[in-house]
């Protein structure tokens, strides 16, 4: 009460009382507005002084919801969301379930789950994936090589030390980006890299030759040196025996290549929730503006003033309106089967390009017909006002909204789904809004988010997508949205639906922001992040599939099918046999694997921008992709979980598990993308095509910048992990080696980049991590991500593995010029953290 009797606080709630009136809207002038918004800022500083004051009075207001206000439960049944997905039935003594994941590795004090190598008892059926192998060489080559390969081994990898944060693995990553010098050819050697941080040459091939007695005394030991448990030698052991009887009894039975041609005709997306239209973001696909958006200032006494608002509702709850204007647990109930609406992506050969059309009529849905074009009497205005009531609708492809409350007559509370199976992860939000007035302030409030912090308060602003602004000029997706705050609020979990999880009720938070809507009676879209869709993916590879000479460069495949039954899609790039260049049969075998996946978290769609970026530069006539595709072939999943993403999820299979935390043995029925996925790559070992480099492309909901995560726990390993990196600092600008980190915690055992470094030796294995937000540093220092920055991002990941390429072998120096570079990649420099990019 003493906080709200405050001359600028109730100046400040006066002010903005009457700009949401529409009849002082409409009397006062533009100038007027800004003038008396100035005033009101410089009384706000006379009277508060310094910022510090204004964030302990934001302060005071979360204290005084936190303890004042009644705690209250969501407006909604349950947690856990009004769609379910039947789990297929599997047998309780099926070895792969004898393990247990965490959901999503919270507790880092707790042990790992044991590294269980998958065997290639099956390793005829992942040989059809690759057709640069069995298209252009004979099957008694491919057996040969299998049989020749080493058959008894143990995987030696390093193990994690106890204390993660060690000088060899620090977030700060040493000293800082690696110092490279590229020596010319001498004498038909080999060009190399020599580094400050590792003078010493890179370790061998973690895959060695081990006689029986080895494996058997490996099996007496289960530990380390360090004291961490490592890899399980008797299940070890026993898997290579196994790997051994497989390869002898090898056949090719089934080397068929599915390569689909251009005329395939993608299935339509299979949902578990029930679609009612098809987003038109998916039908009239995104331009980037020809601008660069910056970030948001937000003022610092908004969320002091939001936050007097809320506890307005405790002290007045008279004033509220509290109808709901859209409510997706009673439209389920409600719902016709047979007026599903699906995607239907044709190919227009007189546009050039695919089109994605809806399988039924576009509706107009409202959670009440009777509230369709009912009218609000502003009472508080001069003259009569009539505000209808939004309609808003989220069951399409990728939509994620549950409830929505009026609680004032610009004011809305959304509630959103949590993923399917989970009660948890809500964070990704993109719904339909229409009905609206233009240039009035419309505040909408998430009310149940669970993240304790979000880029919201580092300037990221939500997307609006305009339909009328898309059928008139062609505008995309556009960053929105003023008086931006995150903070936590009184709506509290029950404790009963904290499964799994050690707590009482635990406070969410909220996530409020104000749209001024450009038109009337538009169509609106508003979402958490650029939307990349399953169909948009489907729409994007088929374009591919109809260009010109694209048989020569690439290859399209279908990996697998998800549990909820849509097609993962697998591509090979590199350079084909073709009429005009047949020699490049002769050195197919010869090309390193570069494996690359994407999307494995359905809400980080910046990952599927990235990745598009990719396979845009990657199948140009770009002179660096045309090196690429003579030097690698890339084996490319551009969406590891397509299920989802199509329903809207955030984090989790439609299983309610991670699927990044299930790599270490997946199993084939319920994670049939991972299995398949790294079925793959264990072939390519076995061939002693082991990859040179895999990355797997992430979202990050805190940071700003693009970075990486690596593996480092030895010295020797320095140089080839932190290589790529370094040059993705210098050549890409949305890039930042500050932000890499190369620890390996025990919580990642279970992630791609760990897992595969250890069971593979890749040592190259990286986790590519994107923000949502904007970056604060280099070219596009204090601007928003957008798509177009994202696929740059891409194209100068590709050029950086070129240039990784031609440093990837030992040094070759002359006895003249050996003490100058010892000199200057020491390490003991005491300026070494200082160094630029001209150093590095």
């Amino acid at each position: 009460k003493a906080v709200v009797s405050t001359q600028s606080t109730g100046k400040e709630v006066v002010y903005m009382e009457e700009c949401i009136t529409p009849g002082a809207r409409h009397t006062k002038t533009l100038a007027e507005r800004n003038a008396e918004r100035q005033k009101l800022n410089i009384t706000r500083c006379w009277v508060e002084g310094s910022g510090k004051a204004i964030d302990n009075l934001a302060l005071t207001c979360s204290q005084i919801i936190r303890k004042a206000v009644p705690k209250a439960c969501l407006p909604v049944p349950s947690l856990h969301g009004p769609v379910y997905f039947d789990e297929p039935s599997l047998d309780p003594s099926d070895p792969y379930l004898l393990q247990e994941y965490k959901e999503d590795g919270y507790d880092d004090d707790e042990e790992s789950p044991e590294e269980v190598p998958l065997t290639l008892t099956n390793v005829e059926d992942f040989l059809k994936f690759f057709p640069e192998l069995t298209d252009y060489q004979e099957n008694k080559v491919i057996l040969d090589q299998l049989a020749e390969y080493r058959k008894e081994y143990i995987t030696f990898v390093p193990q994690t030390p106890i204390n993660s944060q060690n000088e060899l693995s620090d977030e700060r990553s040493d000293t800082g980006p690696i110092s490279v010098i590229v020596k010319p050819v001498l004498n038909g050697s080999s060009p190399s890299v020599r580094s400050t941080s590792s003078p010493k040459s890179i370790s061998s091939d973690p895959l060695r030759k081990m006689s029986n007695s080895s494996c058997e005394h490996h099996t007496s030991n289960n530990s380390t040196p360090n004291g961490r448990r490592g890899v399980n030698s008797k299940r070890s052991c026993r898997n290579v025996r196994s790997v051994t009887s497989s390869l002898n009894s090898l056949s090719l039975t089934d080397t068929s290549s599915p390569v689909l041609s251009p005329s395939y005709s993608p299935p339509p997306a299979k949902a578990v929730k029930h679609f009612v239209k098809v987003a038109a973001p998916d039908m009239y696909p995104h331009r980037p503006p020809h601008y660069l958006e910056q970030l948001y200032d937000p003022i610092q006494s908004v969320q002091r003033t939001l936050m007097l608002l809320d506890i307005a509702r405790a002290v007045h709850p008279e004033t509220l309106i509290n109808r709901v204007a859209y409510d997706q647990d009673e439209l389920i109930k409600t719902e016709e089967p047979s007026s599903h609406a699906q995607s239907n992506i044709k190919w227009d050969p007189s546009l050039r390009r695919c089109k994605i059309l809806p399988s039924v009529p576009q509706t107009r849905l409202t959670a009440d017909p009777s509230h369709n074009n009912q009218d609000i009497n502003d009472e508080n205005s001069t003259g009569t006002v009539n505000i209808p009531i939004l309609e808003f609708e989220s069951r399409h492809e990728c939509g994620n909204l549950r409830k929505a409350v009026q609680v004032r007559i610009f004011e809305y509370d959304l509630v959103l789904n949590s993923d399917i199976g989970s009660s948890r992860h809500h964070q990704w939000f993109y719904f339909e809004v229409r009905n609206m007035v233009a240039d009035f302030p419309y505040r909408f409030n998430i009310i149940n988010c669970e993240k304790s912090c979000s880029s919201f308060t580092q300037g990221m602003q939500p997307l609006l997508y305009s339909t009328h602004d898309a059928f008139t000029n062609g505008t995309g997706w556009q960053r929105c949205g003023k008086r931006i705050c995150y903070y936590k609020n009184n709506f509290v979990r029950k404790a009963q639906e904290d499964t799994g999880r050690n707590s009482a009720a635990q406070n969410m938070y909220t996530l409020t922001f104000t749209i001024c809507f450009p038109h009337s009676h538009d169509t609106c879209y508003i979402a958490y992040h650029y939307p990349y869709s399953y169909s948009a993916l489907q729409a994007h590879l088929l374009e591919v599939q109809h260009l010109c000479n694209i048989n020569t460069v690439l290859r399209r495949q279908i990996l697998c099918t998800s549990v909820g039954g849509n097609p993962v899609d697998l591509l090979t790039i590199t350079q084909f046999p073709s009429n005009n260049n047949k020699s490049a049969s002769t050195n197919l075998n010869e090309r390193d694997y570069v494996v690359l996946t994407a999307r494995v978290h359905p809400g980080e769609s910046n990952s599927s921008w990235i990745m598009k970026g990719v396979i845009n530069f990657l199948i140009s006539d770009n002179e660096k992709a045309q090196q690429l595709r003579n030097k690698f072939i890339f084996k490319i999943v551009p969406m590891l979980n397509p299920d989802g993403v199509i329903n809207g999820s955030h984090r989790c299979s439609l299983l309610g598990l991670d699927m990044n935390r299930q790599w270490i043995n997946p199993h084939p029925s319920l994670y049939p993308t991972l299995y398949h996925t790294k079925g793959m790559i264990q072939l390519l070992v076995a061939l002693g095509k082991r990859p040179v480099l895999y990355c797997d492309f992430h979202g990050h909901s805190r940071k700003k910048n693009v970075f990486m995560y690596g593996n480092i726990t030895q010295p020797s390993e320095n140089a080839t992990v932190k290589l790529l990196p370094t040059i993705l600092d210098i050549h890409a600008p949305a890039f930042s080696f500050s932000n890499c980190c190369f620890t390996v915690e025990k919580s990642r055992e279970s992630t791609a980049r760990v897992a595969l470094w250890r069971q593979y030796g890749i040592t190259r294995s990286y986790t590519l991590e994107s923000t949502y937000c904007g970056a604060d540093q280099g070219l596009y220092k204090g601007c928003q991500i957008g798509t177009q920055h994202l696929e740059e991002m891409g194209a100068k990941f590709c050029e950086g593995i070129l240039i990784m390429s031609s440093a990837d072998q030992p040094c070759c120096l002359t006895d003249d010029t050996d003490e100058e570079e010892d000199s200057y990649f020491s390490s003991d420099s005491d300026d070494s953290d200082d160094d630029d990019d001209s150093s590095a």
